[in-house]
């Protein structure tokens, strides 16, 4: 009898808080004939709830990778591979350091967002169990919310590699992200736009699927919030998009933002170490890692719990390794002020208080390339830039004996390379240096800039198309700008490669390697145009895609000097392509769409475009010789900004819904491989004119 009446008071006690949590937050959410989620509430947080329970809905698994994350236990999920990422997430102290920083560092206000997302995270589970990956993963925190997003800034500058050298005792200088594979944008005043309004792109370069793929929403508060764009699954803000004045885009940047330095040990005492003489003990803990050893760990469960040994110094999160000791240092692991810093930007109402939001230093990185109604163009290459003393190579392993060496200051906003409204009426980026943003006069001179910050000098494909095009015109219509964002042409001095040049292939004499004479032409037939219909760009393409993928940093500084070693590369490459199409497709010129699909459930669909092409497009082997688009183009927003606020149109690769079988799971696929786009709105009655369902969160 007693054990009865506890299970009734347990459920009793289950069923208020359900009831409280359903009616704790005003909010309605109406989807759209293409199952967008238009978020309406009372209050910001009402949003924010609606937003979290709209990701759970089209895509739980991935909104709980970011919980998992949180909790170090992707590994229980994953098995090894998440064990690598809660080894890192302990390592860099992730956790420990938002428990520090959230008191003093979250304000009230934004408090009640995070606490608005863990109550839909909270709610959607224990609605949906099955859908649960891990069951003592819930439930969530306000704080397990900011995790993802310190992670994610982390990996975007480089720490799966500097980690990865570290660990592995092959220690080198800090990674950039990779070039070719980032984001596009640009934006348009009435300097030059035909039309006299502003014109803005907002098209990242992400993966179509997976935990940094885009979700797409729109919010509205009775509190000033009104704001459309896309966001991480299990994202609380809105990342890049449009409000009613203004609008941005971002683009990864390149800049030296991770710092590795060798400890020197102390002699005299085991795990110290010795800075300005002075001997400081390593602080020693275990990362504790639940590993899931079963064969398909998503589907099932054999976890075996091991504990491995993590360091930390006062330079940061440490390693030790057959070299030696050493540390990393980055700002992504000493900030928690990025969500909030992004809700700041969302509920900005001009460009003052933009720039305001900017000043929190929050986002480590990301080029910002912004918009607005009162015809304001800028563009920033933001980030959070330690102040480091000249006279060391910060692009190298750093002495960490020294305090010289130890950074824990940012330069302010107002010193990092930045344009404001240039008098040619336009900015860009596409991963290319941000010294390269605007025409030439208008460009910020690197001797301005201080050294210390090792900004990226190089430029993209992209970038070179970008200048190309843009030179064409005196004024941009609104048809020239959606012809410049969907181009699909290499510059004339095509890079293909940084430190080598891969399309010095064309130099190959076909009468010099007959048994591959006809490849040859076919590469040097190709007019470095990406169209679906080209018979010559699928062979160059492969080519590429093979140079790309068997070569490795000792192969391309090799090739950089020795000019006779490349070609021989160059020719090994195009014969294994050869063989590989001959026994595919039984010939070596076929369209490029035949090649490169975009495919998803029952759809597969031709698709131009190609790698770092402004119509971007990375495929991964699909099967008989085909690869399968998995990033690049993905979300994508253009709008148009009149005195009145602005008029835009947005696609996604997919759909809204990431569910196999979902009537939004493949509804886009044909628009966007159409170069077409669909109507949506910051409008609230075009939302309910355009309503497919509409209801309220959390209720049965």
């Amino acid at each position: 009898m007693k054990k009865l009446l506890l299970t009734s008071l347990g459920f009793m006690a289950c069923f208020v808080l359900f009831s409280q949590t359903t009616n704790k937050y005003n909010v309605e959410i109406v989807r759209d004939s293409f199952g967008v989620p238009h978020i309406f509430g009372k209050t910001d947080a009402d949003c924010t709830y609606g937003l979290v329970w709209a990701e759970c809905e089209d895509d739980f698994n991935t909104v709980q990778w970011g919980l998992l994350l949180a909790k170090s236990m992707l590994a229980t999920h994953m098995g090894i591979e998440g064990a690598k990422i809660d080894y890192a997430v302990q390592l860099l102290r992730i956790r420990k350091i938002i428990d520090e920083h959230y008191d003093k560092d979250v304000s009230p206000e934004f408090k009640k967002i995070l606490q608005a997302a863990a109550d839909a995270g909270n709610r959607y589970a224990q609605l949906h169990p099955d859908e649960v990956l891990v069951k003592k993963a819930m439930p969530v925190g306000p704080k397990d919310f900011i995790a993802g997003y310190m992670l994610s800034m982390a990996l975007m500058t480089g720490i799966d590699g500097a980690l990865n050298d570290m660990v592995s005792g092959t220690v080198a200088t800090a990674s950039f992200v990779e070039k070719g594979r980032g984001s596009n944008a640009m934006a348009m005043n009435s300097k030059i736009t035909a039309d006299g309004n502003v014109y803005l792109d907002v098209n990242s370069h992400q993966p179509m699927e997976g935990p940094l793929s885009w979700y797409e929403a729109h919010l509205q508060s009775e509190e000033g919030l009104n704001m459309y764009g896309s966001t991480f699954h299990g994202g609380v803000t809105i990342f890049h998009g449009v409000n009613e004045n203004l609008g941005w885009a971002h683009t990864t940047n390149g800049f030296d933002a991770i710092d590795i330095y060798q400890l020197e040990p102390d002699p005299k005492k085991k795990n110290h170490y010795l800075v300005e003489g002075v001997s400081y003990p390593l602080e020693i803990n275990r990362a504790k890692l639940s590993v899931n050893l079963a064969k398909h760990p998503d589907k099932h469960k054999f976890v075996l719990t091991i504990h491995k040994k993590i360091w930390w110094s006062k330079f940061g999160a440490t390693v030790i390794n057959k070299k030696g000791i050493f540390a990393v240092r980055l700002a992504s692991n000493m900030t928690i002020k990025a969500p909030e810093q992004w809700y700041r930007m969302d509920k900005a109402r001009n460009f003052t208080e933009f720039r305001q939001a900017l000043d929190m230093q929050g986002i480590i990185n990301q080029n910002i390339t912004y918009a607005d109604k009162n015809d304001t163009i800028f563009f920033i290459s933001n980030g959070a830039f330690p102040k480091r003393l000249p006279g060391y190579n910060w692009t190298g392993t750093l002495p960490g004996n020294t305090e010289k060496t130890l950074w824990n200051d940012f330069f302010p906003e107002s010193a990092i390379p930045q344009v404001l409204n240039p008098d040619c009426g336009y900015i860009f980026n596409a991963n290319n240096t941000c010294f390269r943003a605007t025409c030439n006069r208008d460009n910020v001179k690197p001797s301005t800039i201080d050294a210390t910050m090792n900004h990226d000098t190089t430029m993209t494909n992209r970038g070179l198309r970008f200048e190309e095009n843009i030179a064409k015109y005196n004024k941009v219509s609104w048809d020239d700008f959606l012809k410049i964002k969907y181009d699909r042409q290499y510059p004339e001095h095509a890079l293909f490669f940084k430190k080598f040049q891969a399309f010095d292939i064309v130099e190959l004499k076909e009468e010099e390697h007959p048994d591959i004479a006809d490849a040859i032409k076919i590469i040097k037939g190709w007019n470095k145009r990406g169209d679906a219909d080209n018979m010559n760009a699928t062979l160059t393409y492969k080519v590429l895609y093979y140079i790309y993928n068997h070569s490795n940093g000792e192969m391309e500084a090799k090739f950089v000097t020795d000019k006779k070693a490349k070609f021989e590369f160059f020719v090994k490459a195009i014969q294994e392509v050869k063989k590989e199409m001959l026994a595919d497709f039984g010939s070596l010129s076929i369209p490029l769409g035949e090649y490169q699909r975009h495919q998803r459930g029952n759809v597969d669909l031709p698709t131009d475009g190609g790698p770092d092409m402004w119509d971007a497009k990375y495929g991964k082997d699909y099967g008989k010789g085909r690869i399968r688009v998995w990033m690049g183009e993905s979300f994508i927003l253009l709008a148009k900004f009149t005195r009145a606020g602005p008029q835009f149109r947005t696609v996604s690769p997919y759909g809204t819904s990431n569910k196999p079988g979902a009537k939004h799971y493949t509804d886009q696929m044909q628009l966007y491989i159409n170069h077409q786009t669909k109507e949506e709105s910051l409008s609230k009655e075009w939302a309910y004119k355009h309503a497919e369902r509409i209801y309220r969160p959390g209720e049965k």
